[in-house]
């Protein structure tokens, strides 16, 4: 009898495992779609995004378009690849593992992929609670140590210090009884800041030296101030440098000493000899900035309605006395004076005759009366300069949208036929000419240092971009740095303010918006 050959009717052992790998692909396709589409749902704020002003954050789109065509994917796969597992081994615990291991398998490449497709990303770290009262406002803010540590935002009642890393409020000094603030110097200098304040259509006649590491009013002088007009604010009013506080008066300017509040020196302020009706006028300081051991005052003579003359008056900071003066070029009271920087010397002046100057000087020795200003018209053919916010609100130390770094004026700027600075642009101060612009493509909401070399734009779209002050190089991603959720909680004008590895961004309005928060990688 012959031997009778018969064929095994059980698959090859290739089989099983290549309808197994199948199962755990299904599982890694259906794996992808849960985790893109949790990932894509929960990066939109607020449950709703979309529109110029309220993108979507970067990635979500594609992330959920993926995470359907996975869900359809990994649906028909998963059915056909148990349908087919099934007919070679019945069960459903084996099954499930492959499914749940192909899952797992799939998270991080899903992670990985979705960080790619959203890019950097800046996530708020803390927010501030809302100003209590509701009444009062932001009016400006300092920065304490080098990696801005703590932030201490003014309102018109209080000084509070948040600690960047935290948000926790580290200390609040309370303004006196029916006083508000209503000027701070520019910067902090040795350890002490300085601020004034006003009662109601006031002047600004009493001044605090304040210990900003503990909160502490170290000294205090009061002054025949002056009544800062409305709108304007009290930028430049103050300043300090060299050991000295310098203060703005009615119709001087006064020198104490930083550390104690001892006077120093007065410097009373006089029209030029030998000008038409000197002896009738009366001259007032618009705005003070002290550097390099001078002290630089723009002063205006004749007031509002009469105006005589302006000039600038360069004073030894240590002794008060005069170093010299030379003519500002206007012909009408200033609506708006402001320092944008102490040194190289540069200043905002819009004159309130529509007609008269509204440029930045830039001074490369404002005690050189041989030497003219370089002039940059805040509109001209290509662009119109939007230093300060179309509503600024921080009225003690205002918050302007311009930079001076490298010998230029980095600034905001929009086109002719824009509502909105939309482009950032830089001219040189020694010749006024335009080296650079760079259009972002989104509202400007503000302008910031960012290092050596670096200027930061954050824009109404939610980005923000890095960019050398040299040539205008975007460092970075091109499109800038997604910061996540911020859209609603900016007002018309906040103040960037680099912290660390991040950002604290601070509000005027502190009721409807937060006073102060903080972003971060």
């Amino acid at each position: 009898m012959g031997d009778t050959m018969v064929e095994d009717a059980r698959p090859s052992g290739t089989r099983p495992l290549g309808k197994a790998a199948l199962v755990a692909g299904a599982g890694a396709l259906m794996g992808l779609a849960v985790e893109f589409h949790w990932l894509g749902w929960t990066s939109i704020p607020g449950n709703s995004c979309g529109g110029r002003y309220r993108p979507c954050p970067e990635g979500t789109t594609p992330t959920l378009i993926l995470a359907f065509l996975f869900t359809f994917a990994g649906a028909v796969t998963l059915v056909a690849a148990l349908a087919a597992f099934h007919s070679i081994r019945p069960g459903r615990a084996v099954p499930g593992a492959l499914v749940a291991a192909g899952v797992l398998i799939a998270l991080w490449p899903g992670w990985q992929a979705y960080l790619w497709m959203r890019g950097p990303v800046l996530d708020r770290a803390w927010q501030a609670g809302p100003d209590r009262p509701a009444s009062v406002r932001g009016v400006g803010a300092w920065t304490v140590g080098e990696d801005g540590a703590t932030v201490v935002r003014a309102r018109t009642d209080a000084l509070v210090a948040y600690d960047s890393g935290s948000g926790d409020r580290g200390w609040v000094l309370r303004a006196p009884v029916r006083e508000s603030v209503c000027a701070m110097s520019e910067r902090i200098a040795d350890g002490i800041g300085l601020v004034a304040f006003a009662r109601d259509e006031k002047p600004c006649d009493t001044v605090w030296g304040v210990d900003v590491r503990s909160g502490r009013k170290v000294w205090e002088r009061n002054i025949s101030g002056r009544t800062v007009p409305y709108g304007q604010g009290g930028g430049g009013l103050l300043t300090a440098d060299a050991g000295v506080a310098v203060a703005s008066a009615e119709h001087a300017v006064h020198g104490y000493g930083l550390a104690d509040g001892a006077v120093r020196w007065t410097a009373e302020l006089v029209p030029a000899a030998g000008t038409e009706g000197e002896d009738d006028v009366e001259c007032e300081p618009v705005a003070a900035s002290a550097a390099a051991a001078t002290t630089t005052v723009a002063v205006t003579c004749g007031g509002y309605e009469g105006f005589h003359s302006a000039y600038l008056l360069t004073l030894d900071t240590a002794t008060g006395r005069e170093l010299s003066r030379r003519e500002l070029p206007i012909e009408s009271y200033p609506s708006s004076a402001a320092v944008l920087s102490a040194e190289p010397f540069t200043l905002l002046v819009r004159e309130k005759d529509e007609r008269g100057l509204a440029a930045v000087l830039a001074y490369g020795d404002p005690g050189d009366p041989k030497r003219e200003p370089v002039t940059i018209p805040l509109t001209a053919d290509e662009e119109d300069l939007a230093v300060t916010a179309s509503d600024p609100g921080f009225a003690a130390r205002p918050v302007f949208r311009a930079v001076v770094a490298g010998g230029d004026l980095i600034v905001a700027a929009a086109k002719p036929e824009g509502d909105y600075p939309e482009q950032v642009s830089a001219y040189a101060l020694d010749d006024g000419r335009r080296r650079w612009t760079a259009d972002l493509g989104t509202r400007i909401a503000a302008l910031a240092p960012a290092g050596p070399d670096r200027v930061a734009v954050l824009g109404e779209s939610q980005r923000l971009w890095t960019l050398t002050t040299g040539d205008g190089t975007r460092v970075g991603e091109e499109d800038g740095t997604m910061v996540r959720d911020i859209s609603l909680k900016l007002d018309s004008g906040p103040q960037l303010i680099r912290a660390g590895d991040g950002w604290v961004i601070v509000n005027a309005d502190g009721d409807s918006r937060p006073p102060a928060f903080a972003v971060r990688p």
